[in-house]
């Protein structure tokens, strides 16, 4: 008898699994093979966008100097202008004057400091005086290059960070920890650290920037990516550690220093925190994110923090981290919003190459599902690619400066420029993410997408289909929108544009980055 029912029970089950698999068969074929949708529901708002920059660090110090005047012009058009990725942050690197005290393989990764060192009596006070800065003379080319983007009139908002405190502050009198994991910055150089960061920002900003738009917004960033190891033989270019105690106490010392700057100078400039190197907080960090979050509640200024900014770096394409640190944040602090605000692939290139890196869609999904999953997982309110020009052979740039065997110098887009420029052209500053069901729930065909209500009132569905496989997709939701502007990145085209009235459905290319504008 018991025989017999545990022969009945495995019937039972083997019929359960294989009318499963039938489900899942038919279920799979009816994607691949079928048409799909993308609901699409207006009323279904999540968060609004500040838009999509970049960092000026280290090569700009180089590009600066050419006396090649249009070939700087082609370059700040080719990401902030309108023909190129009109990015609208543009990320200022303050350097520490590495330059002159660290003997950096790539001298440009100890970067040149305002900051005359031979006024230093060892009073910190002189930090607070503009008159011991060299503004006519130190980090021209910075400047010759970040006027060229203001003049675009595309930036909107400028972040100016900074990897390490002046060497001068220091403990070791570099701008890099003697050993992994020092906390480099002297307590007793909270204070000059903070007018250093100040004093150089409100000159830039009344010299340079309100010449073009006194109206930009300026965020001050003291502090790049504070758990990693940022010391020792190894070290390749200025970092600073900072365990949480210090970096909270540090922080409460900026802010102060920052309420009485604007209540004295009548300027709005605000604090950034923390750059968090990555968010997988739980298992692969020393010092997890959460221990930092937890010392800066402590301090007074955490009651005025309403956004905080992290980086991709480590996380990469993964669902389950994302999803670990959203629900983290929503349980613990809901009113909190992010910026992903520093990520690239940290991968070699390919050779012999002029680029020297991956021309293939492959490495523009690498860039285009990370955007992807931080807009639409961790609702973050703005995107930064980190180097916006390289020199080739690491995949960390948008744009590369090349020079070819003749010397001829080249500028030459990577793939994963046109993958970003689907997002900085067509979700802009004010744009609100609404909410865009995909009917493959299980995710079988490949495509992933997300969609923005912008400020004229038309629509952005960006979609990425990374298959082999065209997609035909229903897009529901649409009453009143009847035109439709496709452009299509794939491994032969770039920015390829076609316009038509919408019929109902669209055609996704395989292996492609598409964006559909539908207007009325």
């Amino acid at each position: 008898m018991i025989k017999k029912r545990v022969l009945k029970t495995i019937a039972c089950l083997t019929c359960a699994v294989a009318l499963v698999g039938c489900v899942l068969g038919i279920y799979s074929l009816a994607v691949v093979f079928g048409t799909t949708t993308i609901s699409l529901d207006t009323s279904k708002r999540y968060q609004t966008m500040e838009g999509f920059g970049a960092s000026s660090a280290w090569i700009y110090q180089d590009l600066g100097k050419l006396e090649d005047e249009s070939f700087k012009d082609t370059a700040m058009e080719m990401l902030y202008g309108n023909s190129g990725l009109a990015l609208n942050i543009f990320r200022y690197n303050i350097g520490a004057g590495g330059i002159e005290v660290d003997n950096y393989e790539d001298p440009a990764r100890g970067a040149e400091s305002f900051f005359v060192a031979d006024n230093f009596d060892g009073d910190y006070s002189v930090f607070a005086d503009e008159s011991n800065y060299d503004f006519e003379n130190r980090d021209q080319a910075v400047i010759d290059t970040f006027e060229r983007a203001l003049s675009l009139g595309n930036i909107n908002k400028v972040v100016f960070f900074a990897n390490s405190p002046h060497y001068l502050m220091t403990l070791n009198g570099k701008t890099h920890g003697e050993n992994v994991y020092d906390n480099n910055l002297k307590e007793e150089c909270y204070e000059a650290f903070s007018q250093y960061m100040l004093v150089i920002v409100n000159y830039l900003y009344e010299n340079i920037i309100c010449k073009y738009d006194k109206d930009i917004e300026i965020i001050i960033s003291p502090v790049n990516e504070p758990q990693w190891k940022w010391g020792g033989e190894e070290a390749t270019q200025e970092g600073c550690h900072y365990d949480p105690k210090p970096l909270a106490k540090f922080y409460n010392t900026f802010y102060s220093r920052l309420k009485e700057f604007n209540l004295s100078h009548n300027t709005k400039f605000e604090m950034d925190i923390f750059e968090s190197g990555n968010y997988k907080m739980i298992l692969s960090t020393r010092t997890k994110f959460n221990e930092y979050m937890t010392e800066f509640e402590k301090y007074e200024f955490f009651e005025d923090i309403t956004h905080i900014s992290l980086h991709s770096y480590g996380a990469t394409t993964s669902v389950f981290y994302r999803e670990l640190f959203a629900d983290y944040m929503a349980k613990y602090y809901p009113n909190i919003s992010v910026s992903m605000s520093e990520y690239c692939t940290l991968e070699w290139g390919l050779e012999p190459t002029l680029i020297g890196v991956d021309p293939t869609m492959a490495m523009g999904f690498k860039c285009g599902k990370v955007i992807m999953r931080d807009i639409n997982m961790l609702n973050v309110t703005d995107w930064s690619w980190w180097l916006s020009i390289a020199r080739g052979g690491y995949e960390d740039g948008l744009v590369y400066w090349l020079t070819d065997e003749d010397g001829t110098q080249l500028l030459q887009e990577s793939k994963r420029y046109y993958v970003m420029k689907h997002f900085s052209n067509h979700i802009k500053r004010g744009s609100v993410r609404i909410f865009s069901g995909y009917s493959d729930f299980l995710g079988i065909n490949g495509v992933e997408c997300c969609a923005f209500k912008n400020p004229d009132d038309s629509i952005s569905v960006i979609i990425l289909n990374d298959s082999n496989r065209s997609r035909k997709i229903n897009l529901k939701g649409l009453n009143g929108y009847k035109t439709v502007r496709e452009v299509l990145t794939d491994d032969n085209v770039d920015w390829q544009v076609r316009e038509y009235e919408l019929g109902g459905s669209v055609s996704v290319m395989p292996n492609s980055i598409m964006t559909f504008v539908l207007t009325k």
